[in-house]
Order: structure tokens, then sequence, then C-alpha cells
């Protein structure tokens, strides 16, 4: 009886956890529906209240709830019955699941998804009663916060409006500043010291197996860190150049599938993530963006208009969720091997970015084609 009722305790606790995390995410998202909406602008975002575009009432506690408000109010305003676009609980629920599954896999599965860090033994809600989950939770923040930025300048190129200098200037000093002095924050290091045998890789599997992983965190910058720090920046403008280089060298940057500032947006997952995810998570994104290119290049781009960036929160988003599935490191494979397979991604991406623009411009040049002429009845020809 006592063994059921801990069961039960420890099922309601890990439920409870769970609806937490997406309440949070979803919060947050409302938040960030503020500052795709007004940072551009370079509006406040604290002040005035939130309130309807059309009749400028400003809109109650209880009407302004993530995900409830618009559901209770169909929406639509409820003064002036306006309608309320569906984009704004779209965005509460996208955070709010990405949240609630970063959550599953990186915090309740003990990090059994991370790349290249040793997964705790326990699962569930036990491993962060005992305190065993420091450097997860801190690694959830850290990953949080750049998913909602670079999901916020995706829907900013989205309104085609150009990325606010001080959003992307935030996410870069929290980065550096706070990437710098917790060493737990970037679990995959820059140089990965490969096993000289299999007899070694077999002792250390013993005994890793044998211990558990006491997670904590150690404040203090460490050489190892800073290096990490380095290459995933410098990899990241390699990354971003080699994905917008259908933007950056062209002359007419209003043809191009690209917008504005996409570049940095590689840049800030280099810093947070390393110079071996950003490759991955820049393949990912420009093999989805040639993808979509391709199954709808028969589309008109007044229907079709999606931004590059959102390819690369997809990309991020998946690596994220699953990057020891999606990420190969040196120890993985020989080295000769690694060399190729590396070098192989990312000398596709720049090729598979480029068929995407090629495929766009074909559409925007085959719609100026099919558009009519304008003809004016009243004038005449003559010689």
């Amino acid at each position: 009886m006592l063994e059921y009722s801990a069961s039960i305790n420890w099922w309601v606790l890990e439920v409870f956890t769970a609806v937490w995390c997406f309440v949070l995410g979803s919060v947050i998202g409302s938040f960030l529906n503020v500052v795709i909406y007004r940072m551009p602008l370079g509006l406040s975002l604290s002040k005035p209240k939130s309130r309807c575009p059309m009749c400028e009432t400003p809109i109650s506690t209880r009407d302004n709830l993530p995900i409830l408000g618009w559901l209770l109010l169909k929406g639509r305003c409820r003064n002036c019955q306006a309608p309320i676009s569906i984009r704004y609980p779209i965005v509460e629920v996208l955070v709010g699941v990405f949240f609630l599954l970063l959550y599953w896999s990186l915090v309740y599965s003990g990090g059994r998804f991370l790349p290249y860090r040793f997964p705790n033994r326990e699962w569930g809600a036990y491993q962060i009663i005992m305190g065993r989950t420091w450097d997860l939770i801190a690694l959830y923040v850290y990953y949080c916060y750049l998913f909602v930025v670079v999901l916020a300048a995706a829907y900013i190129q989205f309104d085609r409006q150009t990325i606010p200098r001080r959003l992307l200037l935030w996410c870069f000093l929290f980065g550096i500043l706070i990437g710098a002095f917790i060493p737990e924050l970037h679990p995959v290091p820059a140089v990965i010291s490969v096993q000289p045998d299999s007899v070694s890789v077999v002792l250390n599997e013993v005994v890793l197996t044998k211990t558990t992983y006491h997670s904590s965190l150690h404040w203090g910058v460490e050489k190892q860190t800073l290096i990490t720090l380095g290459c995933g920046l410098v990899y990241g403008m390699i990354i971003g150049f080699l994905f917008t280089w259908p933007f950056l060298l062209q002359k007419e940057k209003s043809k191009c599938v690209f917008q504005p500032k996409t570049f940095f947006l590689l840049i800030l997952i280099g810093l947070y993530l390393g110079w071996q995810q950003v490759i991955t998570v820049g393949f990912l994104a420009a093999f989805c963006l040639a993808c979509s290119e391709l199954f709808s290049r028969n589309q008109r781009s007044e229907y079709y208009r999606l931004p590059a960036s959102t390819f690369l929160v997809v990309a991020l988003a998946m690596q994220m969720l699953l990057g020891k599935y999606l990420t190969v490191l040196s120890h993985d494979m020989e080295t000769s091997f690694y060399l190729i397979f590396m070098g192989a991604q990312i000398t596709a991406i720049p090729i598979l970015t480029g068929f995407a623009q090629h495929i766009y411009h074909n559409r925007e040049f085959q719609e100026t084609l099919q558009d009519p002429i304008p003809f004016d009845e009243t004038s005449t020809i003559t010689s």
C-alpha cells in the first residue's frame, strides 16, 4: 500500500512538472507576441498595456491569458468583435510544446539525448528531487532562451521586417557572459579526445555504468570553455556565410528567399551549441529549405513566403531535442571518415541553399510573366 501511494505521488509530481513547463512556455510565448509586434517598431515592451488594434480598448487580465483567452473570446475582441489573429495562440502553443518536449528530452531523461555527455542513471522526477540535474536545468534555460530568440526572429522576418539589433545583441551578450562562466552549458567541447584503443573504451564504460552522475554547476572561466565558445563563433560565421551566400552576394536583395540578418542567427547558434552542432543545424536547415522550395515550386509566392529562418527554427528544435542522434562526433568513427563526413555536410550547405534560391528566383520570374499587363482603353497608338 505504501509503495502504491509513493508511486502515485511520484506520478502526480511528474505530471505537475510537465504541466508547469507547458504553462511557462505558453506565458513566455504570450510575451513573445509582444516582442514580435513591438520591438521592430521601436515601441516599449511594457507600456502601454496590450489593447485591441481596432478599437484600442485595453485587454483585461482574464482575456489576456495565454491560449485560453483567445479560446474564450472565440478569436474576437470583447468590445468591438474585431477578429484577433490566430497567430497569437499558435505562438503560445509552439513555445509551450517546445518547453515541454525539451524538458522531457533534456531534464526528465537525465540528458540521454545530449551528444557526448554521459547520461544520469535515474529518470524522471526522482533525480530532480535529489538535486542531480542542476547542470541540465541550467542548460534547459540556456537552450530555451536561444530558441525563443530565433523563433521571434523568424516571425519578424515573416512579417517582412528587419530583426531588431537589440534582440540579437542581448542574446549574444547572454551567451558570451553566462556561457563563459558556466562550463556545464557546453556539454560538447570543441576538442574531443579520441580513445587510443578499444580496451580503454570498455574500461571507461564499465566504470561509468557503476557510478552515478552527480551533476552540479561550477562557476569560473576555463580555457576549454573559451575555446569552445571561440570555435562556435568562428564556425557560426562560416556556416552563416555558406547558408546565406545567395543573399550576401546577390545585388537585388528583395528577390531572395533569405532575409537580412539571417547570417547572425547562425552565429548565435554556433555560440550556444558549439561548432559541431551548428554544422548539423546548418545542414538540416538547408536540406529542409531546399525540399520546401522544391515541393512548392508551383505555388505563388504570395501564398508561400516562409523565410529561410523558419527552417533554422525547425533544425534548431530538432538538434536540441535529438542532438545525440543527429550529431556525429570525432570519437564515433575513424578520423579520416569523420573529416570526410563533416566536409560533405559543410559542402552541401551552399549547394542546397543555392538550389533553393534558384527555384525561388524561377518562381518569381514565372509570376512576372504571368501577371497581366495593365491596359488603358483610352490610350491610342500613334505613329
